[in-house]
């Protein structure tokens, strides 16, 4: 059963206050100036996957991993709006579930109280991650931090509550979350998610047509690429790596010592099949891949998707890049939206094109998408 978002409605969640995504299309481009909503948009669709649960709003932290002093209690404070007293996070989606065709309204809100909490010195270390291995030497120490209430509500019923501490280091959510089913297959993709060479080939060798069109494809990387194979660590099951092997090697390669061309278009190419019947979303979607390669690429990755059932949503503020993809096929720019997004202070206002008249205002009219 295919998950298809017709109208997106953002009234709160980090810098966005008001933004409204409506009439939207199995592929849909988000462009504009930088620090205008654009990743935001991707993680409020990444968060519908499964908004009850805490860990997975986690995983929306943009935490720079090199600073140890960052806590997710920072990074979720950072999700709702600094400049709105209110810490609320709200959306609304309009979500179709096809073949079925019946469509539904959900309103999801994240909502924080702030206050402090005295912990003993065992409570704290363990929100740290630390052991405490002598209790007698801390005892009757007491800190007091401070403690985010979150609250999470799902069209208008309390879902779940959980708190997250100052100093923070791990998120929980409860055994009954976590095994409660998502809402729909949502891939996120991010601009740097290809530097680690995590791709998700499993799903796309169970097609070998498929599979041969991608190597095709895969030649503008590398003209002599004869196939891609897992190679299964004997010692340690599971922790294998995939290799490439072609004939400008004399053996196989591993796929992380190949160019970010290469990784980032394998990695699009298997998400593709990983996300069948979902939601695609790539930000920053032509990083990495080289001008001269980006006609087929592009082509196969939306191609692929009007024929998976994926609904795709991608941001840009490269003009070449939009360009190619609203070109790259008939079939492609008959199923695409392009909403340029314009942040003037606190307002964000859209401006809604079908992939033909993008093409008329940007080639004809000579006006800039973007």
């Amino acid at each position: 059963m295919m998950t298809y978002i017709k109208n997106l409605d953002i009234r709160s969640f980090r810098g966005i206050s008001s933004l409204q995504l409506d009439n939207l299309s199995q592929i849909n481009i988000l462009t504009g100036d930088n620090n205008c909503g654009k990743t935001s948009v991707l993680e409020v669709l990444k968060s519908y996957d499964h908004p009850e649960n805490l860990k997975m709003w986690g995983g929306l932290l943009r935490r720079d991993q090199s600073v140890s002093s960052y806590s997710f209690y920072e990074g979720f404070y950072d999700l709702f709006n600094i400049n709105a007293e209110d810490k609320r996070i709200e959306y609304e989606v309009n979500v179709q579930r096809q073949p079925l065709s019946n469509s539904a309204v959900e309103n999801i809100q994240v909502y924080a109280r702030i206050m402090e909490e005295d912990l003993t010195e065992s409570e704290y270390r363990k929100i740290q991650g630390l052991s405490l291995l002598n209790e007698n030497e801390w005892e009757g120490l007491v800190h007091t931090v401070k403690k985010m209430e979150i609250h999470i509500v799902i069209n208008g019923e309390e879902i779940s509550v959980g708190n997250i501490y100052e100093g923070q280091k791990v998120t929980r959510s409860s055994k009954k979350l976590l095994l409660s089913k998502p809402k729909g297959n949502i891939v996120y993709i991010s601009p740097s998610s290809h530097s680690e060479a995590n791709v998700y080939l499993t799903d796309i060798l169970k097609y070998p047509e498929l599979y041969e069109e991608m190597l095709e494809i895969l030649k503008d990387y590398d003209e002599n690429i004869i196939s891609i194979n897992y190679d299964n660590d004997n010692k340690y099951p599971g922790r294998g790596i995939y290799k490439i092997l072609s004939k400008s090697y004399k053996e196989a390669l591993p796929l992380n010592v190949y160019g970010d061309g290469m990784k980032k278009a394998i990695l699009l190419m298997s998400a593709v099949l990983k996300a069948q019947n979902g939601i695609l979303l790539l930000d920053g979607f032509e990083t990495a891949i080289h001008t001269s390669a980006m006609n087929r690429t592009f082509r196969w990755i939306l191609e692929t998707c009007l024929k998976l059932n994926v609904q795709v949503f991608l941001t840009s503020h490269s003009k070449e890049a939009i360009d190619k993809v609203l070109k790259c096929s008939e079939a492609v720019r008959n199923n695409t939206s392009l909403y340029t997004l314009y942040k003037e202070e606190d307002e964000i206002s859209v401006r809604r094109l079908s992939g033909e008249k993008a093409i008329e205002v940007q080639d004809k009219m000579g006006l800039e998408l973007r």
